[in-house]
């Protein structure tokens, strides 16, 4: 029988990247029921996952207040929204699976950890980064001891230069007082990761950073307020947002410099000749993909992401506003020093 759940938050992570395991995977998961505010949305994963029309909800207040239907909750709301679904869905009996960061205060962390401990319940957070071979890889090297005793580690969240614009300074975590500070909202990853390879606890931490480049008074000169209105660096600028959603050539760089074998040389051929490879999806399913391609970071800019609505929504979303005069206040730029138990201490 398949793990049965509910979803509450129906965004990106919660039915673009976790929920589609369900479909590929029916005898091992499926979702019962859905709790999201964006009508589209909350739609298409309905019908996605041919839900009743009872078990689909605005918000996740009358979902939880149902008898319990199913085995787990994902709870993949916006940072600052975890903590109450979460812990309602303990409450009602429910195993969770909890989007990172786990909370935004550090009360609301212990008050999710104590509560599943005391109703013997499994609350897991999505800290993705322990699946990924290199970093198992890496954890086994150095619990193993072969490296010695380990007395620096030198770590870096290197956020690419697109990404850094689509998330932290055009996107949902742009404004810490809307969503979470970066050290939350990404580097809860590199925590996590961390403590999981030295298996050891840090005792003290300090942190400087600051938000230096994303600001308006290092815009080009003459350049508006949104992209397609007419910005005189369009051709050179990085963060043009056509290039990075329409074009997607920095997604495809990405690939390309990652991939092996068949897969790198289609993102190759597809950088030099967009039009070609497009051409040649007509007949080969895997050039299709490239050229039709429907997934993140376009999927978060429309709903439908076809090539005319992201257009549009570039022409009117937040994603098409230039990246020098966003209302964003995150830091661009931060280190952390921690230091782990076990350390001597001078005398």
């Amino acid at each position: 029988m398949p793990i049965t759940a509910i979803l509450i938050g129906a965004g990106q992570r919660g039915a673009l990247d976790y929920a589609p395991y369900a479909l590929q995977h029916p005898d091992e998961l499926r979702f019962v029921a859905v709790a999201e505010p964006v009508a589209e949305r909350r739609q298409r994963f309905a019908q996605q996952h041919s839900l009743p029309p009872e078990n689909v909800f605005e918000s996740w207040e009358p979902l939880l207040a149902c008898p319990k239907m199913a085995d787990a909750a994902l709870v993949c709301t916006q940072d600052q929204q975890h903590t109450a679904p979460a812990l309602a869905a303990l409450q009602a009996g429910y195993d969770v699976l909890l989007e990172k960061p786990m909370a935004t205060r550090r009360e609301e962390c212990l008050q999710l950890v104590e509560t599943a401990e005391a109703l013997g319940r499994q609350l897991h957070i999505c800290h993705v980064m322990r699946y990924t071979r290199h970093a198992q890889i890496i954890r086994q090297i150095i619990q193993s001891g072969e490296l010695g005793e380990i007395i620096n580690v030198d770590h870096r969240e290197n956020v690419s230069y697109w990404h850094m614009a689509h998330s932290y300074v055009r996107g949902n975590w742009a404004n810490a007082a809307q969503s979470s500070p970066m050290i939350l909202a990404k580097c809860c990853h590199d925590f996590d990761i961390l403590l999981w390879w030295l298996g050891q606890r840090c005792e003290r931490l300090s942190s400087v950073g600051g938000l230096r480049h994303f600001r308006p008074e290092n815009a080009p000169p003459g350049a508006p307020g949104r992209c397609l209105d007419g910005c005189p660096a369009e051709k050179t600028c990085p963060y043009y947002a056509p290039f990075i959603y329409l074009d997607l050539a920095p997604l495809w760089r990405s690939f390309a410099s990652t991939a092996s074998g068949f897969p790198r040389k289609v993102m190759q051929a597809n950088l030099r000749s967009p039009g070609l490879i497009k051409a040649l999806g007509g007949v080969i399913p895997l050039l299709r993909q490239v050229s039709e391609y429907r997934g993140w970071p376009r999927s978060v800019v429309a709903g439908d992401p076809t090539p005319e609505n992201v257009l549009q929504a570039l022409r009117h979303g937040p994603y098409g506003r230039c990246v020098y005069h966003c209302d964003n206040d995150v830091v661009d730029h931060q280190s952390v020093l921690m230091q782990f138990e076990g350390v001597s201490r001078p005398t």
